[in-house]
């Protein structure tokens, strides 16, 4: 297990290394948390402001809640599948500027729209389901609703990407894929990326200590200096994590459908790193 394990870092450094290649990547999971926190600030505000205190004031909350849902999933979508086009475009030798990866997303709005309204279907049911149970039995409904729906959707934009198709058939296609190569419990994926973990557990760590210090005595400055630090290494962790968790899935996704690896991903890595359906490997079988 350790050596798997030991290899998905590995891998985890190739795919940096792949994506560094093309640095402008980064501004698309910046622009995705741009527009979740303006949306997601604007929707908070209008209900605050505009909800009126009846017995209805629920019902616009939860309402108002799954449109910010939906406008944030159907933004994140695009915005991922322009950072795919880039990399591919950068891959392909023929790389598109970021004006142009976005104008490639066009043809994809209604599907991205549809994926939206039912990836955030999904999320509102299991916030339901979780709100209604408490205690133990909450968060284990919680973890295994939130890994099925994980694992359900892992391809799936990469999918709409591929064939332009809708979100019930992406899903499909996606565990199809899972099934076909990896087996039901798609348990043979070791991608562990530490890199992006120091940053969000130093982060998470720093913003601990600064509560610790608050009753210490420190000076507020200095309390207000490690607050901001770990902030911006939290947020860096997640910028990070997107770009590389969601290119991964993409090389992944192409690999296992008979197309060539980037330059700086070592085939016999990946291969010993993702173990293939009834213990094999990917990679050298039929697609």
């Amino acid at each position: 297990m350790f050596e798997y394990m030991k290899n998905g870092w590995h891998l985890a450094s190739q795919v940096r290394k792949s994506i560094s290649r093309n640095r402008k990547l980064y501004i698309y999971p910046l622009l995705s948390g741009i527009v979740s926190v303006v949306v997601f600030g604007l929707t908070f505000f209008i209900l605050i402001l505009e909800t009126p205190a009846s017995g209805y004031s629920y019902y616009y909350y939860i309402v108002g809640i799954f449109v910010a849902y939906v406008l944030v999933y159907f933004f994140a979508t695009l915005i991922i599948m322009a950072m795919m086009i880039s990399y591919r475009s950068v891959k392909a030798d023929n790389p598109l500027t970021t004006r142009e990866a976005f104008s490639s997303t066009k043809k994809y709005i209604g599907k991205a729209f549809q994926w939206a309204i039912l990836y955030s279907v999904l999320l509102m049911i299991l916030r339901a389901i979780e709100s209604r149970v408490r205690g133990i039995g909450g968060i284990i409904i919680a973890s295994i609703g939130s890994f099925a729906i994980t694992v359900a959707t892992f391809f799936a934009v990469p999918v709409i990407l591929d064939y332009d198709t809708g979100p019930i058939n992406a899903i499909k296609i996606s565990v199809d894929t899972i099934k076909s190569h990896f087996g039901d419990t798609f348990g043979g994926v070791i991608y562990i990326d530490l890199y992006t973990l120091i940053f969000t557990g130093g982060g998470f760590l720093l913003l601990i200590i600064s509560a610790i210090l608050l009753g210490a005595g420190i000076p507020l400055i200095v309390i207000a200096i490690i607050a901001a630090i770990a902030v911006i290494m939290i947020i860096l962790g997640i910028i990070l994590n997107f770009t590389y968790m969601n290119i991964f899935k993409l090389i992944l996704f192409d690999y296992v459908n008979g197309r060539t690896l980037p330059d700086g991903i070592d085939e016999n890595l990946l291969n010993s790193s993702i173990k293939q359906r009834g213990g094999g490997y990917i990679g050298n079988g039929p697609f």
